[in-house]
């Protein structure tokens, strides 16, 4: 093996960012030159939804953003998620703050509440509404529940007068990549066809939003842009709009590079030596993900829409910053399972664990050995929450409980929370430790078998710690990057990294590193190692 070859393959090499080490690092990055020549702002992208082996199998047909970040930045070839679940609020949180999930505190897309007694939202908080419209019952708006700072909170607090801007087709990624303190944080609102934000951000909408929101408003207008209730079809659960038009995610993809630039020419990101922060998640590929499976026509065609709509973005920023003036990483919130449907079509076990009549068998099976009760309260991968007084008492049976569980297609194993923490759940127990929160996260925690996804509503999904769905791409890309690829890492290193080659502190309670395999100490613009 060559040089060369070596320098590929090694796995990433990671440097200790503690306060001493990170000053001499920053101290060396300067006398290198690259104070100088310092990005002018930093770019996090998120694909929500693309699993690392997807990445690569697609790769090939990429013809525009996706095909230049590979072939001039550097390709980790599987970032891993290392806590379960791995689910998008999730994603985005550690994404962001370079910290595990019970550090973060954001633990599903929505969980029980044990203090309040009730289902909670990532981004959900009745003090604050959505900017132009009449409040939800259960609209995401605030980042109340999330418990550390982001990388773009990180970089306003580091100079006031640099400006952090975060832009996604869905408001819990918004409102999780973005953090406590931010400039504009933006979103497309599954209640109207418009980007919006709440008023725990502005007093009202920004003005940059107002072509993207216009023309969206004369595509429905013209009929080019079909929307639910209009003649179409009814919105998804949760008042999502259908994924199974895909047209309508392209039509989104499209606007939020619209809006991204215009932030970003409006605002000023870019301009003068503070370096800013924009963060952008493309949320279509997942909806389209969901209702079609990773291999189907319509999820391909989505990653090449996708993929156009990223090299909009970056020959935009090119105009607008300037071309190696900034700095990007990219990558995935999660990945996602094989379409089931399709692995048993060739012989393989795959399926659906139905979560709604295993809790009702759970509870049979607790009347039946400890008299009736309400013992669970609530199902949400991966697992029940219960009852907490009765949490004792229910553990005592647990032994009856698994029996049950373990008799029903597809669950591998049926763990309570006390045995997660006194290891007895292998690396599964490792993987729900670090995504756990007292509080928030279950107490009855269901093993699914590879392939077997919770729940029966979408045809697949992701949430579990099998390895398509924790294993992502990331590419970065710009000044500082050294060019080529390595094949790990994990998903909590990219904002320390990012925030390396920014010359700004890492996110204070990350616990990622930087990875040297990435950071090129030769100056901006060095040639592949």
């Amino acid at each position: 093996m060559s040089p060369r070859d070596a320098s590929v393959t090694a796995r990433p090499r990671r440097l200790v960012h503690g306060p001493r080490v990170l000053a001499v690092a920053l101290g060396l990055f300067s006398a290198l030159g690259f104070a100088a020549d310092r990005p002018k702002l930093g770019v996090f992208v998120v694909i929500d939804q693309l699993s690392a082996a997807d990445f690569r199998a697609r790769l090939p047909s990429a013809r525009f953003g996706f095909k230049r970040l590979v072939a001039e930045g550097h390709h980790v070839q599987d970032a891993i998620y290392d806590a379960a679940p791995t689910v998008t609020a999730v994603g985005h949180a550690t994404l962001l703050t370079g910290a595990q999930p019970s550090v973060h505190g954001i633990v599903g897309n929505e969980w029980y509440d044990a203090e309040l007694g009730q289902m909670r939202l990532p981004g959900e908080d009745p003090a604050f509404q959505i900017l132009g419209r009449d409040p939800g019952k259960r609209d995401g708006t605030a980042p109340t529940l999330l418990r550390a700072p982001t990388l773009g909170e990180t970089v306003k607090l580091h100079d006031a007068k640099a400006k952090a801007v975060t832009v996604s087709g869905k408001d819990r990624s918004a409102i999780m990549s973005a953090g406590h303190v931010a400039d504009a944080v933006v979103w497309f609102d599954t209640d109207r066809p418009m980007f919006v934000t709440s008023t725990y951000y502005a007093k009202t909408l920004p003005t940059f939003l107002a072509p993207a929101n216009e023309a969206l408003t004369l595509a429905v207008m013209k009929g080019t842009f079909r929307w639910p209730g209009m003649g179409k079809q009814p919105p998804k659960k949760d008042g999502e709009y259908p994924a199974d038009d895909p047209s309508i995610q392209g039509a989104i993809d499209r606007a939020e590079v619209d809006v991204a630039l215009a932030a970003v020419k409006e605002l000023g990101l870019g301009r003068d030596e503070v370096p800013d922060l924009l963060t952008i998640s493309f949320s279509g590929h997942d909806r389209v993900g969901h209702a079609f499976g990773p291999t189907a026509l319509e999820s391909l065609a989505e990653f090449e829409n996708t993929d156009k709509e990223l090299g909009r973005l970056l020959d935009g920023l090119d105009k607008a910053v300037g071309k190696g003036k900034y700095v990007l990483v990219l990558s995935a919130d999660h990945g996602v399972a094989p379409l089931p449907t399709a692995l048993q079509k060739v012989g393989a076990s795959a399926g659906y664990v139905d979560t709604k009549a295993l809790r009702e068998l759970l509870e049979k099976e607790a009347d039946a050995a400890l008299g009736a009760k309400d013992w669970l309260l609530a199902a949400k991968a991966p697992g029940f929450s219960v009852n907490q007084p009765l949490k004792p008492k229910l553990f005592s049976a647990i032994e009856r409980l698994r029996a049950v569980a373990l008799a029903q297609p597809g669950v591998a194993a049926l763990w309570t929370s006390d045995e997660v923490f006194n290891g007895f759940a292998g690396e599964f127990g490792d993987s729900l430790k670090r995504g756990y929160v007292a509080g928030r996260s279950p107490d009855l925690i269901i093993q699914t078998k590879p392939h077997w996804i919770y729940g029966v509503g979408d045809p697949t999904a992701h949430s579990t710690h099998y390895n398509y769905d924790r294993l992502v791409p990331a590419i970065f890309f710009g000044p500082g990057v050294g060019r080529g690829r390595s094949l790990r890492a994990r998903t909590i290193d990219l904002a320390p990294t990012l925030a390396f080659l920014l010359g700004v502190p890492p996110p204070p309670a990350a616990q990622g590193e930087v990875l040297d395999a990435v950071v090129s100490l030769s100056g901006p613009g060095a040639k592949p190692r």
